[in-house]
């Protein structure tokens, strides 16, 4: 592929199922493309797998064929998030392929469990958990709607989860103008009295700890 990697193709019956694979090279996050001689695909961002990052999918020929992708001929991995840049800056985020260990609500844990395209990081005590945002594209984790952040980092925009060391949702703090807050959410104000954390019941609906 270009830009590194390879791209396989099996076919299954009238599906076809892309497999993309690429070494991790420790830069940052990768997405993957199908090309034909009609236009490209997004297959999504590449996960660690085996000491590199992999991404399979399967799709139906005639979803390739109304993109321009039927028959494939060939495919290419992008750098979409840099960790070279994080680190100039005295950041540090990696690909968190357990998302659900950061957490202790067994709601959120079995809402993570599995889930890839997340990213993890420290602030002192505090544990971060990140995922690409597009108003454009369905919430990650509607659950904690209210209790993410919109932050820019190397020039895009990432919803931002904090959790404290046992594992508990910590409400964020925003500023008056709604900077770094979710677009068309809440504020999720503390009680009188109560803390900074919350915890969900079983229809996934949060409050105060």
């Amino acid at each position: 592929m270009e830009g590194g990697g390879t791209l396989s193709l099996e076919e299954e019956g009238l599906r076809l199922r892309l497999r993309a694979v690429r070494p991790d090279d420790g830069r940052g996050l990768y997405k993957a493309w199908v090309r034909g001689w009609g236009g490209s695909l997004l297959l999504g961002t590449l996960a660690p797998e085996n000491g590199g990052l992999a991404l399979s999918r399967t799709l139906s020929r005639s979803a390739l064929e109304q993109a321009g992708c039927w028959p494939v001929t060939g495919g290419n991995t992008v750098l979409v998030f840099s960790f070279t840049e994080q680190k100039e800056e005295g950041e540090m985020w990696r690909p968190e392929p357990d998302p659900a260990r950061l957490c202790m609500d067994p709601l959120l844990r079995k809402l993570l469990r599995g889930r890839t395209s997340f990213f993890s990081s420290q602030e002192g005590e505090i544990r971060l958990l990140a995922a690409p945002f597009s108003p454009h594209e369905e919430f990650p984790l509607p659950v904690l709607f209210c209790l993410a952040q919109v932050e820019e980092r190397a020039g895009r925009l990432w919803l931002v989860w904090r959790f404290d060391r046992a594992g508990v949702p910590v409400i964020p703090v925003h500023s008056g103008n709604g900077a770094g807050h979710t677009r068309g959410a809440k504020t999720a104000h503390r009680p009188e009295g109560g803390k900074d954390h919350v915890r969900f019941d079983h229809k996934g609906a949060p409050g105060p700890v």
